[in-house]
């Protein structure tokens, strides 16, 4: 029979102790029991202090992450979009030829622009559950937290391309704990926002990809799969091979270990990994595993810099220049401060469509690299120092700086160094500090060169200096020397205004005599005095009586407005004076200016602000600028510019002194002007075709004398124009209506009557152009006389003088007696005749002498020109001539201003 054990209970209110009625003897079970019960108590006392430690630091937390939450401002696509993207110039045949880039080398392109298995690649490696996970990896988090307590290290940050691109463009990439929380936040709200806005979470996730494979730094200044794909391996991203991706998309672990051209072993071991990797999820084969870890990806790398690439320039003088027109609009249309309208050329991905000729700029180009187009150098360093200095007592940043440049001609390099101390120790001192300098030396004579499309003002072609471009950001001698411009100043400050204010025409009349304007005595070139000449005659043999006696006509106040209506920006008050009819200007003119002038000319008369691009788009395609509205304006009558170019084809082809022979393009119409300034310092030419105009400077950058330069200059102008008209056919610079063909007085240039063709010296009539209302700067000739001379004597007739003794002459005869016809040699078979003297002889006892009292039948010894009867003479004409003895026939050819 089984016994029930109770257990007693002491009396209610008796107190429990060990004498309560239990049994005395020892039990270990009940004693271990006891052990287990005080254990078990301690135990949950430390539970319950654990939990409430705990929520407390839970708590704690949680108020930290909402802390860090709370302070977090949300985003949008624009804050993860990329805000510096390279901007791309194009030829003017659509052609793209040159990029600019800031800091960041970055091209944005489509996703569907880049190639799948770049995207792979980069999924792979970074974030192979991308597609599917909503902007945290929760499964990387955890492998990423194993990883990092098994190494004691927070190497594996389990970071998902939405955080990448979040961290790249809106985070700082500190480790931190607030960072990555936040970065957690964004990117989970972010993918959510691009969901709610693009549809779909597939096409959410597309769009983050494209950031992402746009904005990835990849070595290099690189930004972006397309700017990598283009440095390392010359082709688009959409391009790349499963090798070549996988060797970009290994890059972003740590681009200064694992870019290709700086360490291929590192590379090509992260490269193996991330093949690996596509191959282990199934994006490529075994076959495409294998040919792409055998492909040499290395040898084709068409990025890797030398020592000498950094001494050799990004863009050439053409884009500079094109840059600076840029900036310029962006800051005078557009409202933009200086710096951001050069920011925004730089990084704004800019699609810029310029006016160049590639073929045109390549020409131009390597007649500039070539050395025997030029003459000899003299041996000398030409040296120019510019320097900015700060007045530290000025406050105001905006007017403490001034900026200097000081030129010299030096022997050797020490004199460079010596030149640049003596700058320094005139400019600064306590109170004035260096802020930037910069020496250029030269050894070269140096030339600059633009040509246009005077149509349209289109800069096609344009080189600011001879031999390899030194650098970016160079002096441009096209756009930013200021030089004298000799006798290429005579047709724009003289000839121009005359004929366009109906002055004078192409066969006016001018007396080529010595003239003085108060202590000034100028000269012609040639050292001689030819008498009567006419328009073309000037410009053709560049006499300077000529271009001085015009300007003085026209009147300085006129001339300057006409030049400034030729585009000449740099003139001052002190160039309204007769000297700049021969080029003598305070301040001088680019050679883009003076381009510009004659491409007016060439136009018809109308003029062209020059311009370097026709529209720019900005990054979204939008257009930014568009100059097929440019600045456009008459500055002479279109007769008036026909006739110049007709008197200044002349110049290369006609007779006498022509002296732009040397810029004849064979089986093209040339018309233009030279220009030498005093003792052959400075050459220019400005030439045009039909189709484009073309100016040239040479000289050195310290003005002196040019030993041996000759025809230099003309010769690449040839050569280079002789390449830009190739396969273009020749045609005539179109005439227009308003023109007639004048007849006038050889002598005195106005109206010819039946006289003048009866000049006893030849001195007759000559035809050329004229405008059709005009009457004749001197109105209808009156120097041509008859005079009744004594065969015998040369001298006035007088009543002794038999009939058998006389002859009636005909003679140009000025107000003050003097005979304007009568060349300074008698031809053979003439009389010099003197009409200010009667004949005294005694006819009784002497024979009569042996001379022609027939009238004149040849040109007397005047030449064809001013020889020849009406109508025998046509302007233009390769065998044009007035008679002026040939240039060689002259022994100092750099006597006068030239």
């Amino acid at each position: 029979m089984s016994e029930t054990h109770q257990r007693r209970r002491p009396p209610e209110g008796a107190p429990r102790s060990s004498s309560s009625p239990r049994s005395t003897r020892s039990n270990p079970k009940n004693k271990k029991r006891r052990k287990r019960k005080r254990g078990g108590g301690f135990f949950k006392v430390f539970l319950a202090i654990a939990v409430i430690i705990g929520f407390a630091v839970g708590g704690a937390g949680l108020g930290m992450v909402f802390g860090i939450l709370n302070g977090t401002d949300m985003i949008n696509t624009q804050d993860v979009t990329p805000e510096s993207f390279t901007s791309i110039i194009f030829d003017a045949k659509g052609e793209e030829f040159d990029k600019l880039h800031g800091d960041e080398n970055r091209e944005y392109v489509k996703l569907a622009q880049i190639a799948p298995y770049m995207q792979k690649a980069v999924i792979a490696i970074e974030d192979e559950r991308f597609y599917d996970h909503n902007g945290i990896d929760f499964r990387g988090i955890m492998r990423a937290a194993v990883e990092n307590i098994r190494h004691l290290s927070f190497s594996q940050g389990a970071s998902t391309l939405t955080q990448q691109l979040i961290k790249n463009e809106k985070l700082d990439a500190k480790k931190t704990l607030d960072r990555k929380i936040k970065e957690q936040y964004l990117a989970v709200n972010l993918e959510k926002s691009l969901v709610k806005q693009l549809g779909s979470k597939k096409a959410a996730k597309d769009y983050i990809l494209e950031l992402y494979l746009n904005t990835i730094a990849l070595s290099h200044g690189l930004n972006g799969v397309e700017s990598a794909a283009q440095y390392y391996y010359g082709k688009n991203a959409s391009e790349l091979s499963l090798a070549e991706s996988a060797v970009i998309a290994g890059i972003t672990k740590n681009p200064s270990v694992y870019a290709p051209d700086i360490n291929s072993e590192k590379s090509k071991e992260r490269q193996t990994t991330i093949l690996k990797k596509m191959l282990d999820l199934s994006y490529i084969t075994q076959g495409e595993y294998d040919q792409a870890v055998a492909e040499d990806v290395y040898s084709t790398l068409v990025g890797s810099k030398t020592e000498n690439d950094t001494q050799k320039a990004n863009h050439n003088y053409f884009v500079e220049a094109m840059i600076a027109q840029v900036a310029n609009d962006l800051v005078e249309k557009k409202g933009y401060k200086k710096a951001q309208a050069y920011d925004l050329i730089y990084s704004g991905g800019l699609q810029i469509y310029s006016t160049m000729d590639a073929t045109m700029q390549d020409a131009m180009e390597v007649a500039f690299n070539t050395d025997s187009l030029f003459p000899a150098s003299d041996g000398t360093l030409s040296v120019t120092y510019l320097i900015s200095v700060m007045d530290t007592t000025n406050p105001d940043t905006n007017s403490n700086q001034s900026h200097y440049e000081r030129k010299t001609t030096v022997t050797s390099e020490d004199q460079v160094d010596a030149f640049v101390e003596s700058v320094q120790k005139e400019l600064l001192d306590d109170t004035h500090t260096l802020v930037l300098d910069k020496v250029t030396t030269s050894r070269s004579l140096q030339a600059a060169m633009v040509i246009m499309d005077q149509h349209n003002g289109q800069i096609k072609a344009l080189v600011g200096g001879r031999g390899q471009k030194p650098g970016d950001s160079v002096f441009n001698r096209a756009t930013q020397a200021l030089r004298q411009q000799g006798s290429a100043m005579k047709p724009l400050a003289s000839y121009a205004p005359a004929i366009d204010m109906g002055l004078l025409m192409p066969g006016s009349v001018i007396m080529d005599e010595p003239v003085t304007y108060g202590s000034w005595s100028p000269r012609n070139w040639n050292g001689r005095f030819l008498g009567p000449c006419t328009v073309r005659q000037g410009i053709r043999d560049s006499m300077n009586i000529l271009a001085i006696k015009t300007f003085m006509m026209v009147g300085a106040e006129s001339s300057f407005k006409y030049m400034e209506n030729f585009g000449l920006s740099t003139l001052v008050e002190a160039d309204k004076a007769a000297t700049t009819a021969l080029g003598g200007l305070t301040q001088g003119i680019s050679v883009l200016e003076g381009t510009a002038a004659y491409a007016a000319i060439a136009n018809g008369g109308i003029y062209n602000e020059p311009q370097y691009y026709t529209v720019i788009y900005d990054h979204d395609g939008n257009v930014l600028l568009d100059n097929s509205k440019i600045d456009t304006h008459r500055v002479i009558k279109e007769t008036t510019a026909y006739m110049l170019t007709d008197m200044m084809k002349d110049v290369i082809t006609g007779g006498g002194s022509a002296t732009g022979r040397k810029a004849a393009i064979s089986g093209m119409t040339v018309a233009g002007k030279t220009g030498t300034t005093n003792d052959t310092k400075d050459l220019t030419f400005y030439g045009y075709t039909p189709y484009y105009t073309a100016g040239i400077w040479m000289g050195y950058d310290t003005s002196k004398v040019i030993a041996n330069g000759g025809s230099a200059h003309l010769n690449i102008w040839r050569t280079v124009m002789s390449q830009v008209h190739q396969g273009l056919s020749n045609k005539s610079f179109p005439q227009p209506s308003g023109l007639v063909t004048q007849t006038y007085c050889s002598a005195c240039g106005g109206i010819a009557t039946d006289l003048c063709s009866q000049d006893y010296y030849g001195l007759t009539t000559h035809s050329d152009l004229a405008a059709a209302n005009f009457k004749g700067s001197a109105g209808v000739c009156t120097v041509h006389k008859v005079f009744s001379i004594c065969k015998e004597s040369g001298k006035l007739a007088s009543d002794k003088c038999p009939d058998s003794s006389r002859m009636d002459v005909v003679l140009a005869v000025d107000d003050k007696g003097n005979i304007l016809s009568k060349p300074s040699k008698i031809p053979e078979g003439k009389m010099d005749i003197n009409i200010k003297e009667t004949c005294d002889y005694d006819h009784t006892n002497s024979p009569p002498p042996p001379y022609d009292d027939t009238l004149p039948t040849d040109n007397g010894g005047w030449g064809g020109n001013n020889g020849n009867g009406s109508g025998t003479n046509t302007p233009g004409e390769t065998n044009y001539d007035d008679g002026i003895p040939d240039e060689n026939t002259w022994q100092d050819n750099n006597f006068g201003i030239n």
